[in-house]
Formats: C-alpha cells, sequence, structure tokens
C-alpha cells in the first residue's frame, strides 16, 4: 500500500440498536482515540472497493450495501488527508478485532455518549444529517 496517497474511507456502521461501531485506535496518528472503520485507499482503486476491503479486513464484516455520504478533509499536522466516508446499517454479524496491532478492539457504542472520537471521524458522523457536502477541517 501507498502511504503518499492522503486518501481514505471510512464507514458509519449501525447495529439494529442504533449503535455504531467505533475501534479506539492503537498506534500511530492519535492513538487511544476511536476511530470508525476504514483506511488508505490504494492507488487506482475505486472508493466503493476501498471501503468494502477495509471494513472486511479490519473487521471481518462484509457488504455490498455501503452508501456514500460525502467527503471530510482533516489537517493532521504534516498533510491534508480526505476521507471519503460511507453507512451501512443494521449489521447483525458480530466484529472480528482483525488487526490487533493497530486497534484495541470493536465496541458498539450509542453516539451521544462517545468521547475522543477521531476529528475526522467525528465530523464525518455530521454527514448522516447532511449527505453529499464537503466538510473541510483545517486546524
Amino acid at each position: 500500500m501507498n502511504k503518499d496517497q492522503n486518501l481514505g474511507v471510512c464507514a458509519i456502521l449501525f447495529n439494529p440498536q442504533g449503535k455504531i461501531l467505533l475501534g479506539q485506535r492503537k498506534n500511530g496518528y492519535k492513538a487511544g482515540f476511536w476511530g470508525l472503520p476504514g483506511g488508505r485507499v490504494e492507488i487506482n482503486e475505486p472508493l466503493m472497493t476501498a471501503i468494502k476491503r477495509e471494513v472486511k479486513e479490519e473487521t471481518g464484516i462484509f457488504s455490498d450495501k455501503f452508501v456514500y455520504l460525502g467527503v471530510v478533509r482533516e489537517n493532521q499536522g504534516k498533510n491534508d488527508f480526505l476521507h471519503f466516508v460511507y453507512k451501512l446499517e443494521k449489521v447483525t454479524v458480530i466484529p472480528q478485532l482483525l488487526e490487533p496491532d493497530k486497534c484495541e478492539g470493536w465496541q458498539w457504542l450509542e453516539m451521544d455518549k462517545i468521547e475522543n472520537l477521531l476529528p475526522g471521524h467525528q465530523l464525518a458522523l455530521k454527514l448522516l444529517n447532511h449527505p453529499q457536502i464537503l466538510i473541510d477541517v483545517t486546524s
């Protein structure tokens, strides 16, 4: 995977009770913060392929029913990062911890009780009410 490309995908996964799936980051950018499943887009990889791949690689969850919501630009210090945001509703599969070197574990959490969410992912949640817009975070 080419780490020079600052494009990523993330997914807001809902269980039938309306909770979202979050993992606590273990290393790298904002370790200890909660984040949505997702990751970098590979060179020439279609975005839909990237979101399916990343969610499956991290959680074992596979679906063809991701819905595109919009884009968030986040400044991460030395660079800007674009998050292409998707959602997936009514997930009944139990997530697996498939990348334990990157994540402490997955939990279903209520949106109004989340603390220490990655800044770009926090803004991704705003796309739930305002889909298909660009949210630009530069500071």
